[in-house]
This record gives structure tokens, C-alpha cells and sequence, in this order.
């Protein structure tokens, strides 16, 4: 674990040429953004307050991820218990997703008027009170309009979290911190399908695994309570925040002051769709990484009893165990990877440029379009399921690496918008991955085989890649500088 920059006795350098004071770490790191000399900005928090605050934001984003795919293995007991078909009872999981897209625009202004800390808490404790009424639904429209309310509510965390997770670290540490919560973001529904295989196939019963559910919003809920202060910090003010209750205390309750309406507040995030180096990022990874929700909901299908390999709902989950693999292996490349090249740069007073980052997204390219093709290959002609799941491993693998990379830099160029540029990158994977289970099991039962589909899903990033990421790599400074489209200059770009 790293040290804040109060932990590192940071150093103050003045730069007498510009007349300005600068912050630096130890061994000689200047501070990018610089930290104000207020103790409750969250720049100046300790190591352990901003760790300890970055394990629980991260929880959250894995949390509405595991929630989603923890009943997928019981699809066929859904089907059976609740009259439909097997096709629809995967909706259960997947339906839900496509509110990932919308939710974003609600929470972000939210807690931008009343804070970050509060709309996280109040998203969680709505999502425990939907995760027990779906456990207790009788029908399948029950079950499907909880899983609905809890995924609108659950999904604060996963707008949230990356601008909260920004405001808090610094330039040379953010790709690490960034890769935590990427992490557990990609590998939540894996989790999930795991732990709900391994319940729903136990003497426990599908219920159970919904249960856990809620027990685990419960938890999160005492933990971002007690656990994660209000990173919000207002550098332009006078007066940060308005004192609630006593004196200003980082885990008190403060609300931001605003002097704009409401509807301006609720308008700001769809600026950030004007700007070419979030939407073009976002949406390049959306396409290469749509096959998430089609691939864990339709594990049931493709390896359950009816399928080749005739597992049972425990063996279903414990294919799931491929892609935490994967994306375990992928964190190890893709965060250390973002700082190692930051501090290079800042080391050698180079300019930093965050288009450096996208060179990482290479491996990310490659291993990700390896692992569509063998998993989709294996299925069609194969007959080993280690070979179909060292696929979702690969795929998993380039996931986690392009989801750290392209949060990071986006994130990096527009660090103030950080909460907005979540949305784009939310809105995008949610709309793309939403589309996929609902046609995926009727394309795989054509004639043409599981290939088609796969070797579909598998050319789209290689053909999308130069005009969404080989144009910013190659020409991001000048796109970033001409700011937002239709506009020829705007205050957001950056250097």
C-alpha cells in the first residue's frame, strides 16, 4: 500500500519563476491535481482513510455486478418454478442491466446538489429492502419488478464510485487505485455466477442466494456509513461547504454549495458526449466488451444439462471461476502499468500527455478479440469445456486492461468532469451489453453454428479500433484541444 502524500513528508518547492509554491512527494513526485492545505480535502486524508474509503467505493461496483448474475445459474429452476421459458427466465439477470445506462444521470447531479456520501447510502438501503422482495416473489413478474428496483438503486455506487475514487489519489497513483475498482467491476458477475451455482444447486435453493444479497447491501451500507467521508471538495470556494450540526467534520453529512438551478445540475452530464476523447473511448470499449451479459446468462445454456457437457447448477457456477482468472491476471498488468508510465513521465519532466496510456490498450485488443474467437470456436467445434473457458479467461483478461486504461485516461483528461466522464463510459457498456442475451441463444441455434455470432462480435473492435483509439493516439492532443463538438475551443480541454 503507498503512502499519502502526508504519510511521505511531501515536499513544498517554490517555483520562483512562476511565483508559485509547489507540493511534491518524498522522492520527488510533484502532486498533479495540488493539494489545498484544508485537512478535509480528500487529497489530504490519510493513507488508511483513502484505502479503507477505496475498498468499500470498489465493493460497490462488484456488489450490483455479483447481484446481477448470482441468480443466473437457476435460470432452469426459474423456468420451471415460475411457468416460462428458459430464454426468458435469463432475464432475471440480465434485463436489468439496461438501467446501469439510465440511472448515471440521475445519482451523478444528485450528489453533486447534496453530496456523494448521502445518495450512496440511500441507493443501498433501497436495493437491501428490493433484494428481499425479490427472494420472497412468488411470480416471475415479482421477481423481475424487484430486481429492477434494486438494480436502479444498487447502481449508485457504480456511477459514483470512479469519481469518487478520482478525487481522492493523485496523477502517479490513480491507475492502481482505478484498476481496484475495475477489478471487482469485471469480476463481480463471475463471483456471482459462483456463489449463486454453489447455493442454488445446495439444499439451500435459489432464495438463498438473493439473501446474500441483501445481507451484502446491509454490510455495505454500515460500511460506507462508517467508512467513506464525503469526497467532494470544492477548490473554487471561499467556504468549501456549508457546516451541518457543528464543527466541519469529513465524516459529517455537508452539502456542496450551489448556485446554479437544477436543471442546469441535471444537464451537465450529457456534456461530456460533446467530447471526443470520452465518447470515442467509451464507446469503442462498449463494442468490444458487449458480449459480458450474453456469455454469464447464457452459461446455463451452454454448459448446463441440456447443453454437451450436462452440468449440474453447481458445476454451471464454477465456470464462472474463468473469468475472476482472467481479470485477477489483467489487474496485475493493467494498473501498475498506468502508474509505471505517469511517474516516467513526471520523473523526467516530460510533458504528460494521457494519450501515452492508450498505447496499453493494445494487449487489451488482442487478448480480448483471442478470447471471443476461442470461446465461441471451442462451443461450435470443440469438446472441452477447459478450452471454451480459457476463452472467457482471455476475454475477462483484456476486459479488466482496457476498463483501468480507458477509465484512466479519460479520467485524466478532464479530471474535474470525472463523475460525468462515468457516465459516458456507464452508458455505453450498459446499452451495448443490455442488447446481446435477448437474440444471443436464438443466433447460436441457426444453422451457421456458434461461430457466426462470435467471429461477429470479434471483428467489430479490430475494424472500430483506428477511428476510436488509433485517431486519439495518434492526434488525441489536438482533438482534446479543439474541445467539444461543434465548438472550436471550449474550458475543458486539456494540455
Amino acid at each position: 500500500m503507498e503512502k499519502s502524500p502526508k504519510d511521505m513528508d511531501s515536499e513544498v518547492v517554490d517555483d520562483k519563476e512562476l511565483g508559485v509554491t509547489v507540493k511534491m512527494t518524498g522522492d520527488g513526485i510533484p502532486l498533479v491535481p495540488q493539494p489545498s492545505d484544508d485537512p478535509t480535502d480528500a487529497l489530504n486524508w490519510s493513507s488508511l482513510t483513502k484505502h479503507t474509503a477505496l475498498v468499500v467505493l470498489a465493493f460497490e461496483s462488484f456488489l450490483i455486478k455479483f447481484s446481477a448474475v448470482v441468480v443466473a445459474p437457476s435460470a432452469l429452476l426459474f423456468a420451471e418454478q415460475f411457468d416460462v421459458s428458459k430464454s426468458t427466465a435469463t432475464y432475471l439477470g440480465s434485463a436489468p442491466t439496461i438501467l446501469n445506462a439510465i440511472t448515471s444521470f440521475i445519482w451523478i447531479p444528485l450528489s453533486h446538489r447534496m453530496g456523494r456520501r448521502p445518495i450512496l447510502l440511500l441507493g443501498n438501503l433501497v436495493a437491501l429492502i428490493a433484494a428481499i422482495g425479490v427472494a420472497n416473489s412468488q411470480t416471475f413478474a415479482q421477481a423481475l419488478g424487484c430486481r429492477m428496483v434494486q438494480t436502479f438503486f444498487g447502481s449508485v455506487g457504480l456511477s459514483i464510485g470512479p469519481a469518487a475514487i478520482s478525487d481522492m489519489f493523485f496523477l502517479h497513483e490513480k491507475g492502481k487505485r482505478m484498476g481496484v475498482n475495475s477489478i471487482l467491476l469485471v469480476i463481480g458477475p463471475y463471483v456471482g455466477g459462483v456463489v449463486g451455482g454453489a447455493i442454488a444447486g445446495s439444499s439451500l435453493g435459489w432464495r438463498w442466494s438473493v439473501y446474500l444479497t441483501a445481507i451484502l447491501f446491509g454490510a455495505e451500507f454500515i460500511a460506507q456509513f462508517l467508512f467513506v467521508p464525503e469526497t467532494i471538495y470544492e477548490r473554487d470556494q471561499p467556504t468549501p461547504y456549508i457546516k451541518l450540526h457543528g464543527p466541519l467534520s469529513v465524516m459529517r453529512f455537508r452539502i456542496p454549495t450551489i448556485t446554479e438551478s437544477w436543471r442546469e445540475t441535471f444537464l451537465h452530464p450529457f456534456v461530456m458526449f460533446a467530447y471526443l476523447s470520452v465518447l470515442l473511448p467509451a464507446f469503442w470499449f462498449s463494442v468490444a466488451a458487449m458480449t459480458e451479459v450474453g456469455n454469464t446468462a447464457g452459461f446455463v445454456l451452454n454448459f448446463g444439462a441440456d447443453s454437451q457437457y450436462h452440468f449440474t447448477t453447481t458445476q454451471v457456477g464454477l465456470c464462472y471461476l474463468s473469468g475472476i482468472i482472467g481479470a485477477g491476471l489483467g489487474e496485475i498488468c493493467g494498473g501498475p502499468l498506468c502508474d509505471l508510465m505517469a511517474r516516467s513521465s513526471i520523473k523526467q519532466n516530460k510533458e504528460w500527455r494521457p494519450e501515452r496510456l492508450l498505447h496499453l490498450s493494445w494487449l487489451g485488443l488482442l487478448t480480448t478479440v483471442a478470447g471471443i474467437l476461442l470461446y465461441g470456436f471451442e462451443l461450435e467445434y470443440g469438446h472441452s469445456w477447459v478450452s471454451a473457458l480459457t476463452g472467457i479467461a482471455l476475454l475477462t483478461f483484456g476486459q479488466e486492461v482496457l476498463v483501468t486504461v480507458l477509465l484512466t485516461y479519460m479520467t485524466d483528461c478532464y479530471r474535474a468532469q470525472a463523475s460525468e466522464v462515468a457516465i459516458v463510459f456507464q452508458f455505453f457498456f450498459a446499452v451495448q451489453c443490455y442488447h446481446v442475451p435477448f437474440y444471443l441463444p436464438q443466433w447460436i441455434a441457426e444453422p451457421a453454428g456458434v461461430k457466426v455470432p462470435y467471429l461477429v462480435f470479434a471483428v467489430l473492435p479490430i475494424v472500430l479500433f483506428p477511428p476510436c483509439i488509433g485517431s486519439l493516439m495518434w492526434k488525441g492532443r489536438k482533438i482534446r484541444s479543439k474541445g467539444a463538438l461543434p465548438r472550436k475551443r471550449s474550458s475543458l480541454a486539456t494540455t
